[in-house]
């Protein structure tokens, strides 16, 4: 096993998951009798460009072939989606003839919003989630992203002005392979934006569930330089947003093309303060996750013995890591309660828990609920409670409490 930036092999392991199925790869009925692949879930760190990353990639074909996840029933995610459109066209003041392209551009949700900018665009993505994008009329190429796939869209198309990348970036297997097909397809002066979740997050608000096997890496900025100059190409400007607990938002060009913001410089010294470059913050954070386990497996299994009810509310691929690693299963969670109808009357990787319709909540009143989208609390809470439910909230992360 190497590096994924800088080739190297000294890695160090310092948290496992245990042997985990894909988060997203929801079980029909017919399915539960079959046996389950599973794959090691650990992470490491480099010891030279301190990337952190997974030790095992499993087959793309295997995680995004079949995909459950749809960008446009994340409310948030469209807002976000929104702005950041609204603000590559009003920065770089593109026009009818500028080309934005998006990597993993799933549902169409992002490139719709360069409709009213009449800004051509094409999504390239090879999931089933891009029916939905062509049943909007959106252009798309249903194919993974790499050098081959770049340089066909680059005769067919021309260059891109810009190129997005919102948390697909991270899930790449073939990085170096993807990273010359952003620069044989990005326009002169074009710029690629990524959007990735974000390390410091990641250690500092206690989100171990962020880890599964689409996400391969977990970005720091010092790492991403690295990769980026090996490819003629420089980080010009960064921004933390609060997409999925907390992300990077970083903008790369062909290098000497524009004015690098001091941002960059700022972010980087932020994260030598915050340890992110000291193999004792990980080894930290290894033992935390192991508290946090602890702490709320005594919450539930209090609950349980008191014969209270507990279903999960969502049923997210991050929550699916949470309740593996913690082997939650419908002995102690009743359902999760879901509206995405893509999920809805399957089941839950590894834990075998059952999908059901959200509208279950309003009509039994479970006693609680675990959130596990717990990273949104403030927005879901209330509009929970709006519809009705009467029940209690457990927030397991960061601090495993009840609400």
């Amino acid at each position: 096993m190497r590096c994924y930036i800088c080739n190297n092999e000294n890695l160090s392991k310092f948290l496992s998951l245990g042997h985990q199925p894909p988060s997203d790869a929801f079980l029909k009925a017919d399915d539960l009798q079959q046996p389950e692949a599973t794959y090691p879930l650990d992470v490491f760190i480099c010891g030279q460009c301190y990337l952190v990353q997974l030790g095992h990639a499993v087959d793309p074909q295997i995680l995004f072939q079949d995909y459950v996840y749809n960008s446009g029933a994340n409310n948030s995610l469209k807002i976000n989606f929104k702005n950041l459109v609204d603000k590559i066209v009003n920065r770089w003041q593109l026009t009818s003839a500028d080309l934005a392209i998006d990597v993993g551009s799933n549902d169409g949700t992002l490139l719709e919003n360069y409709l009213i900018h009449q800004v051509r665009v094409l999504g390239i993505d090879p999931s089933s989630a891009t029916s939905i994008a062509l049943e909007k009329n959106i252009p798309t190429m249903i194919n993974f992203f790499n050098e081959e796939t770049a340089f066909q869209t680059l005769k067919q198309y021309g260059p891109a002005k810009v190129i997005t990348a919102t948390n697909v970036f991270a899930h790449v297997d073939q990085l170096h392979s993807f990273m010359r097909g952003i620069s044989c397809l990005l326009d002169n002066d074009g710029i690629f934006i990524s959007e990735s979740h974000y390390l410091l997050d990641l250690i500092i608000k206690m989100q171990y569930d962020a880890i599964y096997h689409e996400h391969l890496r977990y970005y720091s900025l010092k790492p991403l330089t690295h990769l980026f100059d090996q490819f003629n190409m420089e980080i010009i400007d960064v921004e933390r947003i609060s997409t999925h607990g907390g992300s990077i938002r970083v903008y790369a060009t062909k290098k000497d093309s524009h004015f690098v913001n001091p941002s960059v410089a700022k972010l980087i010294s932020m994260e030598e303060e915050n340890g992110l470059y000291q193999i004792d913050t990980f080894k930290k954070y290894t033992q935390q996750v192991k508290d946090n386990k602890f702490k709320l497996l005594k919450i539930l299994v209090d609950l349980k013995k008191q014969g209270k009810s507990i279903i999960g509310i969502g049923a997210p691929a991050k929550g699916n890591t949470l309740l593996n690693y913690c082997s939650l299963g419908p002995d102690i969670i009743d359902y999760l309660a879901e509206k995405s109808e893509l999920k809805i009357g399957l089941f839950a990787p590894g834990t075998h828990i059952p999908v059901i319709d959200e509208e279950r909540l309003w009509h039994e009143q479970p006693d609680y609920g675990l959130l596990l989208s717990w990273n949104i609390a403030d927005e879901l809470i209330p509009k929970l409670q709006a519809k009705g439910y009467k029940g209690k909230f457990i927030i397991p992360n960061p601090i495993p409490r009840i609400v």
